[in-house]
């Protein structure tokens, strides 16, 4: 459909939430790692930073902060990495936009490209508690944690995954037509 590289990976990358609890191979963890490190940002400032969560006591931690149906299904994953980043480190052009958060996004997604290249479930997460998480992983006050993701190799047995999310993995997905998002000038 695609002869673009990128644009097939991003056809390819799937969320779904039933994930299988194997460990994943420390070469895969690295890329990912070097997925991160290879991002732009603002002035280079790189202002994100990760806590990749795969030791037994880390996840029990990082399981423990997330809410509502997460708890449910992101049990599974062998990986939960927590992005965060500091306003200070910001690239501060002087007219009061902010960067870190997008910079963090961008660097995110590039995670999230590199999983689906090695054929990983990558699940960015709302619901988790930022709060436990600086806490219990002695983050530094003005570490301001954005976002979380479980990674691991699709589970094709989804029997564990809450009711209110079976079926939703089935569906195709959908995204709005161009002419509603773009506008030329």
């Amino acid at each position: 459909m695609y002869d673009s590289p990128l644009l097939k990976l991003l056809d390819g990358r799937y969320a779904t939430r039933a994930i299988l609890p194997d460990p994943l191979p420390q070469d895969t963890v690295n890329a990912l790692i070097e997925a991160i490190r290879l991002t732009p940002s603002c002035a280079n400032k790189q202002p994100w930073r990760y806590l990749f969560v795969q030791s037994e006591e880390g996840l029990a931690k990082a399981r423990e902060a997330l809410t509502g149906g997460n708890r449910g299904w992101a049990i599974t994953a062998p990986l939960l990495v927590i992005g965060y980043a500091k306003a200070q480190n910001d690239c501060q052009p002087g007219d009061g936009r902010e960067y870190y958060h997008f910079d963090t996004g961008m660097s995110t997604m590039n995670l999230m490209l590199e999983a689906t290249a090695h054929d990983l479930v990558a699940r960015p997460m709302a619901g988790w508690k930022p709060e436990m998480i600086r806490k219990d992983f002695g983050l530094e006050d003005d570490d301001e944690p954005i976002v979380m993701v479980a990674i691991g190799k699709r589970n094709p047995d989804d029997s564990y995954v809450p009711d209110s999310y079976k079926g939703l993995d089935d569906k195709p997905r959908t995204r709005k037509a161009a002419d509603e998002i773009i506008r030329h000038a």
